[in-house]
């Protein structure tokens, strides 16, 4: 009988660590760099074909690029910050979350990667304007898949 109550004690308390360690706020690591990365790609590729985005990069100002970049910079920050999506511990470098800063560095660099690699600049004969546009615009759907990966577990 003592046994018994022994392993039963054991189990209550091995479920009490699990329940603390789930509890416990998501710190920035490895595997959630892995995440946003699978998801940046995920999200980017589907876009990086479309010839309607490729038409829309060489029709769009400077200014309404940049305001694309800031939006999606915004939602980012919220979805990051004030969504209860993800139990992510707040980690913070000068003031701005780290993940936005790795979410933005890999969607932006793995967007521009995609286009050079897939050879979408010299196929749609972009300028690097238009360039830097396409990667903007297909950079927002990769920032918001990155988010979204990396925080659904």
């Amino acid at each position: 009988m003592e046994e018994k109550l022994k392993e039963i004690y054991e189990s209550i308390e091995e479920l009490r660590k699990e329940s603390r360690a789930r509890k416990t706020p998501d710190k920035l690591g490895w595997d959630d760099i892995a995440q946003e990365i699978i998801g940046a790609v995920t999200f980017a590729l589907p876009f990086l074909f479309t010839e309607e985005l490729w038409e829309t990069a060489k029709d769009i100002s400077v200014e309404r690029s940049i305001a694309v970049l800031l939006m999606t910079l915004g939602v980012a920050y919220l979805f990051i910050t004030k969504s209860r999506i993800g139990n992510l511990k707040r980690e913070e470098l000068f003031h701005i979350p780290k993940r936005l800063l790795t979410v933005t560095a890999i969607a932006y660099l793995i967007s521009a990667v995609l286009i050079y690699v897939y050879g979408i600049n010299s196929l749609a004969d972009f300028t690097p304007g238009q360039y830097v546009n396409t990667t903007i615009l297909i950079s927002t759907f990769a920032v918001i898949g990155a988010i979204t990966v990396d925080m659904v577990k």
